[in-house]
Parts: C-alpha cells; structure tokens; sequence
C-alpha cells in the first residue's frame, strides 16, 4: 500500500522515510536550481507542486494524527524550508514562515489538515464535524 508501520503501529518510520526520499530528491534538482542556470521559480513551484507535495501527503488521512507530534512536524518543515529556499533563492538565514510567504507556499502544517480535512469530507468518512448535508425530518419542515 505504500505506508511504513512499525511494530507498535506508529507512522513515525513512514514519515522518515517519506522526508528522506524526498529531500534526496530535493538535492538531486538543486544542482540545476542554482542562480548561474537560471531555473525560474515558477519551475522550481511546479516541481515541488508536481513530485514532492504528493509524496509528503500521500494518504494523509491514515497519519493526519502523527503529524501532531512535534517532531514529525519538524521533519516536514525541514523539506518544506528546504525546497521554499531553493525557490526563493534565499539564504538559509531567513525564517520558515517568511520564505513561505516569499514563496506563496502552504505552510506544510496547514497543507495536511487542509487535505485530510477535505478528503474526510469528499469521501464521508469521519465528518461528523464537518456535516455538509444532515437528514432532516420531514415533521421538522417549515
């Protein structure tokens, strides 16, 4: 299926995993990203949008709650502020959240929840939080 589970059922080796995979990949490109060869921003964005952003959530409903864990979400940042540097072309002195605005990127926090979020109610499952259409009555109609 693609999800690494260990031994007491936590998602901790999955997101390892995921995070080192995909941050090789992030420095397999970076040679090509680099100022002197002019690989525009917007390429780099499609990169990130098209190859590592569906790695990092693939399937994020069965992990959402893993991701609360502080030091899961360090290791997602960390390929977030990696990849957000190389499109900004910024110096690594500068701060995560400002080179997600430079960048116009989804915090990756905010990223997962939204897409957990938004798969859980597509797919009716586990959105009793989030009841789009409820059954009504017909003795409670106006």
């Amino acid at each position: 299926m693609g999800i690494t589970i260990d031994s007491k059922f936590k998602i901790t080796e999955h997101i390892k995993f995921i995070t080192d995979r995909c941050t090789k990949l992030t420095n397999a490109f970076s040679k090509s990203a680099k100022i002197n060869w002019r690989l525009r921003h917007e390429a780099l964005k499609t990169i990130y949008n098209g190859a590592i952003l569906p790695q990092l959530l693939y399937a994020v409903s069965v992990w959402i709650d893993a991701i609360k864990n502080e030091y899961n979400t360090k290791k997602y940042v960390k390929v977030q502020r990696i990849i957000s540097l190389r499109i900004a072309k910024a110096y690594h002195t500068i701060s995560h959240e400002a080179v997600c605005i430079l960048t116009g990127l989804t915090p990756i926090p905010i990223k997962v929840e939204d897409v957990a979020t938004l798969y859980n109610i597509t797919t009716g499952g586990n959105n009793h939080k989030y009841q789009i259409d409820k059954e009504e009555n017909p003795s409670s109609w106006l």
